[in-house]
């Protein structure tokens, strides 16, 4: 091996360490944040957030181009190649390692794009450990047990660091404790299945590579309906790490993810999806969502599941038996066709997660429908066993054809018919099925609803408006979602809270959208902090700052709780405030800075505001 070509990699792998342990340090050591440009681009200009994520993708996507035939070279040269045994189809010598451009790729457009906290930093460690195992076993075939370890070491660090597991799981009559211990156990089997059904869908040029991105664009124009523009940030990113690897990977590939890309790729996939859970706007996106639009490797794994339980074969024992593999070889359809096929496939199902923004009652029959064809399609290429073909015995009825299997001929249908029920059993059966679909539809086209009068609420023009004041009070009346408007009352606050110029003596801004019973206690802490000299700044005419444009930076479900007020939601909103100079208390002209509210009685108020810990620019 030659040693240019291992210290190459040695040093992209220190990079990946240096990287991560910054990110670390800027969370728990605000002041290092400061000076590093690594987390926070002090020249970054004022993007429109669409226009940012475009731009996330470019360029990681370049970068992944650029880098990807050139890890390949080096890597064939080591030797780490991909090998072929019984259940390959690829032909020639080819490089197994193209998951170390799509890393390399999304590392460095998180340095670019991504905004540090605990979240973002236990994701990278997490992601971190997982491509090393990963990277291990593509040089060294890793055992398995070894490589479901570090997705648990992982899985876990996401859990406890990061925070991100599955909230607001509760079971009825089960107590909380328990509850949030099973949500915790769901979360970290989430992780690590999902994690290893991306990595059993990689068997054909292309397919973990182009079903990913079709998962990860679809999750983030998703993200961006219901306000969640730090998924939208990460899914994009990785989208475009992908995309760049992958044209080098559609067949006829040159160069493939091997364990390094694809367990990767199915970790952060878990994670991203599971930002979602916990934040209570939409149950469909926190829950069903992910699971829809994960549809083709979540059904492939259990298929596999049940395969081998059947046969009587090792979970972990590989076979041919997979979709792609029935595509290609049961249906004789090749690569290329197979390939895009499961492409459509995902495609649809995704467009069920969109349909159900809108309409959920077309998007359940969708679903269901798209069930029902793989289902089929299952039966028909033998998936699960030869004698498992359940949905085709009953339509053979009508088809009458004789490469079918006969419902006659069955075995339940013999046992029934020796006792002469099955006409009553048949009449019965539809029946049972007309009055359920009757229901159905009576249920979701009944127009007689209870109508509930919603009271109209109003928020206070803050004192002596200034001109964006005015603005974004218009946009709250104006607002037609939740989202909207805690994004518009934050703002709102927070730009009264920091504008000096219009304020009298005593006057703190923004103490009109604070929670009521807290409000004595966030005046005695403005008081002590920011506006601690305001009264002297008034009385000389100094120092009378004024917020001049905001942008909010993302929405998510907070982590704080209030003793007294723990059943109600919060939502944090992060925002990116200017002021028309350099601000007195901290001397920069852009600040970041947190806002946290929960909803009562149809109305935002603030619980807390965190400006001390936030990075400054």
């Amino acid at each position: 091996m030659p040693i240019k070509t291992i210290c190459i990699l040695c040093s992209m792998n220190t990079f990946s360490l240096y990287y991560t342990i910054v990110n670390l340090l800027c969370v728990r050591f605000p002041c290092f944040a400061h000076s590093s440009h690594l987390i926070y681009n002090e020249h970054n200009m004022e993007v429109p957030m669409t226009l940012n994520n475009i731009l996330a993708f470019c360029v990681t996507f370049i970068i992944s181009v650029i880098l990807t035939p050139f890890i390949g070279k080096i890597t064939k040269e080591m030797g780490i190649i991909a090998h072929t045994n019984n259940r390959t189809v690829h032909h020639g010598i080819i490089p197994r390692t193209g998951g170390y451009a799509i890393y390399v790729a999304f590392l460095i457009g998180a340095m670019v794009f991504l905004k540090t906290d605990n979240q973002i930093n236990s994701i990278l460690i997490g992601g971190l450990i997982v491509f090393l195992f990963g990277l291990y076993d593509d040089i060294h075939d890793l055992p398995p047990k070894m490589k479901v370890l570090g997705q648990v070491a992982a899985a876990l660090i996401v859990i406890f660091y990061g925070g991100i597991s599955l909230k607001g799981f509760t079971i009825p009559y089960i107590p909380t404790i328990l509850s949030y211990s099973i949500a915790l156990i769901v979360t970290l089997g989430w992780i690590v299945g999902i994690t290893n059904a991306v990595n059993l869908i990689d068997g054909l040029d292309g397919l973990c590579g182009g079903i990913s991105m079709i998962v990860l664009i679809t999750t983030g124009l998703i993200s961006i309906h219901y306000g969640r523009t730090d998924i939208t940030s990460l899914t994009l990113l990785l989208a475009g790490s992908i995309g760049g690897f992958l044209v080098f990977n559609f067949h006829p590939a040159k160069i493939f993810m091997g364990d390094c890309g694809a367990l990767f790729i199915g970790f952060m996939l878990s994670v991203i999806s599971l930002l979602g859970f916990g934040f209570k706007t939409s149950t469909f996106f926190t829950l069903g969502a992910p699971i829809v639009v994960l549809a083709v490797p979540i059904m492939d794994t259990l298929i596999a599941i049940i395969r081998r339980k059947v046969h009587h074969q090792r979970f972990d024992e590989a076979d041919k038996g997979h979709l792609h593999h029935k595509l290609m070889f049961s249906l004789e359809l090749g690569q290329t066709k197979s390939v895009l096929i499961l492409y459509i496939a995902t495609a649809l199902f995704s467009i069920c997660s969109f349909i159900h923004i809108y309409s959920v009652t077309a998007s359940i029959l969708l679903f269901a429908l798209l069930l029902l064809v793989f289902e089929i399609f299952v039966e028909y290429t033998n998936m699960i066993s030869r004698k498992y073909k359940p949905i085709l015995t009953i339509l053979n009825i009508f088809l009458k054809r004789d490469d079918l299997p006969k419902i006659k001929e069955s075995k339940t249908y013999l046992m029934i018919a020796k006792r002469h029920h099955v006409k009553y059993i048949l009449i019965g059966f539809l029946c049972a099925v007309i009055a359920v679909s009757g229901g159905f539809v009576y249920y979701t086209h009944n127009d007689k609803k209870p109508v509930v009068n919603t009271p109209v609420i109003t928020y206070e023009m803050p004192n002596h408006p200034t001109s964006l004041m005015k603005s974004v009070h218009e946009d709250i009346n104006a607002s037609h979602t939740k989202r909207n408007t805690y994004q518009n009352v934050a703002a709102l606050f927070a730009i009264d809270f920091f504008t000096i110029s219009n304020k009298k003596k005593d006057e703190i801004g923004g103490a009109q959208y604070f929670y009521s019973d807290r409000l004595d206690n966030f005046e005695e802490f403005a008081k002590s902090s920011y506006y601690a000299n305001v009264n002297d700044m008034i009385a000389n005419k100094t120092n009378l700052d004024e917020v001049t444009t905001y942008e909010v930076n993302y929405t998510r479900a907070s982590d704080v709780t209030l003793s007294g007020l723990e059943d109600y939601e919060y939502t944090d909103v992060g925002l990116e405030i200017t002021f028309n100079k350099k601000n007195f208390y901290y001397n920069y002209q852009t600040i970041n800075i947190k806002v946290t509210l929960i909803e009562k009685n149809n109305r935002f108020s603030i619980v807390s505001l965190d400006y001390n810990n936030g990075a400054n620019k």
